[in-house]
């Protein structure tokens, strides 16, 4: 019963967290330099004051802006984000088009993030102030000091266009045509298809995005992995322990590292959020057709819909996820859920 009123109370936190951070871009939105029509219509329809007229009429930019807030409130309730000034179509289904994208590279990169940076973590706390700490110390900072845009045109440099190790920016190579719709990931539709050459070519595609995504999010998985594990590492329960002679491999799996990686989960939930909300610069480079493409489009062409949908599905992966960390830390350790 503490179990289910604590998962109740996170998720009404969530409910009230939607609604002031719709009301949040909404209000932001509106405070961005430019005018849509203006960004959208050629000069010689801003000259006719009948068809400038049509197309505020159209996107609701004539009516006052507490009239705009109610009913973009309306909107949200019944998941209608609106039409895209820029394609014209419904901004929910430009992101159901482009999320899958990002979703397939999101996830690929937080799980070479996750099982590197817990690794390297684990040890470098072992080896505390030995050569192969400071080697691992030097590649974790190196991770998170690393522009993406800069390290995504190195790898494309040395490894595509140089090395010729792994094809080039986009999805899928010209030779292979997209996979039949099922779940949006090219990988997983394309073994569903039983094309297993055009799963792996889609395999090869996600590593070098993903490699550079990976790289500040591993470096900040392996600083808090060894900080946390020194930490654990100190405490009384694990020196007495030690004193008993338990072997150091069980000593640390078994009782140190699981403690330790509380603070971890908040990294990684933190990292794949931040993930999923589609990295502009990166997904640009690699013309990868993801969220993050879709918000430069989007901000370039002043397509204010697309820029709100953009907004609350960033800060909605941030809430979830978050609510979801919240959760697991009330199962992993009970004394979260008396807090």
């Amino acid at each position: 019963m503490e179990r289910l009123k604590f998962i109740g109370k996170r998720l009404l936190y969530l409910v009230i967290m939607l609604f002031g951070v719709a009301t949040l871009v909404f209000i932001l939105t509106k405070l961005i330099p430019g005018d849509p029509v203006t960004a959208n219509l050629s000069q010689r329809a801003l000259s006719d004051e009948s068809i400038v007229a049509a197309y505020k009429a159209k996107y609701g930019l004539d009516k006052p802006l507490i009239v705009q807030y109610l009913l973009y409130i309306k909107s949200l309730v019944t998941f209608d984000l609106g039409t895209s000034i820029r394609t014209n179509n419904a901004v929910l289904d430009e992101l159901q088009r482009c999320y899958p994208a990002t979703i397939e590279l999101a996830l690929l990169s937080i799980i070479i993030a996750t099982v590197l940076g817990i690794f390297f973590g684990v040890i470098s706390a072992i080896k505390r102030n030995s050569i192969i700490d400071q080697i691992v110390r030097a590649i974790s900072v190196t991770g998170v000091s690393l522009p993406s845009f800069w390290f995504a045109l190195l790898m494309l440099f040395f490894f595509y266009y140089k090395l010729k190790v792994f094809p080039g920016p986009g999805r899928l190579s010209t030779s292979f045509s997209a996979p039949a719709t099922v779940t949006g990931l090219y990988v997983l539709d394309s073994l569903l298809e039983g094309d297993f050459p055009k799963a792996l070519d889609a395999f090869s595609h996600l590593i070098l995005p993903s490699l550079v995504l990976a790289a500040f999010t591993m470096g900040l998985i392996t600083r808090t992995t060894r900080s946390n594990l020194l930490d654990v590492m100190s405490t009384d329960y694990i020196r007495t322990a030690k004193a008993k002679g338990l072997n150091q491999t069980k000593l640390i799996i078994h009782h140190a590292l699981g403690n330790a990686l509380i603070p971890v989960l908040t990294v990684i939930g933190l990292g794949l959020g931040n993930l999923l909300g589609g990295m502009v610069l990166v997904e640009t480079i690699f013309n990868w057709p993801g969220v993050g493409q879709f918000a430069y489009q989007s901000v370039m062409s002043n397509d204010f819909p697309s820029i709100i949908g953009v907004a609350l599905l960033i800060a909605i992966n941030y809430m979830v996820i978050n609510t979801i960390v919240d959760i697991l830390y009330g199962i992993i350790d009970p004394r979260v859920r008396l807090s």
